[in-house]
């Protein structure tokens, strides 16, 4: 992006409470080349908050909030851009770590990424 280089990945994150895994989360990570920062978007299950957790309803990378089946696949290019972006607007100079809620920008990365097509046989995913 210009003249900087990002790298970033995608995770899905557990907190073990004994023998029971807690606290399940999709992490978006971006990092810029050269800096000692990070810029983590953490998406964790809740109410209505859905994270692939092995069920029918998401899929490796998915998020969704099922009050109005917003979506997104954060597997995408166009999304970790969206989110870079809006990490950036909000200030982030990758000096210092910072965490994002992702929930808070969902419909802001939703606004910026345009709808892929449906795969044959299945649902459209932003």
């Amino acid at each position: 992006m210009g003249p900087d280089t990002y790298r970033w990945r995608t995770a899905h994150q557990h907190r073990r409470d004994g023998r029971r895994l807690v606290d399940c989360r999709e992490v978006v990570l971006l990092r810029r080349e050269g800096r000692p920062g990070r810029v983590t978007v953490v998406f964790r299950d809740g109410p209505g908050l859905i994270v692939p957790d092995g069920g029918p309803y998401t899929h490796s990378g998915g998020v969704r909030r099922a009050g109005d089946d917003t979506t997104l696949n954060l597997h995408r290019p166009a999304v970790v851009r969206a989110l870079l972006d809006i990490a950036l607007a909000q200030g982030a100079d990758f000096e210092s770590s910072r965490e994002i809620d992702g929930w808070t920008v969902l419909d802001a990365v939703r606004e910026a990424v345009p709808e892929q097509p449906p795969p044959p046989g299945g649902e459209s995913s932003r």
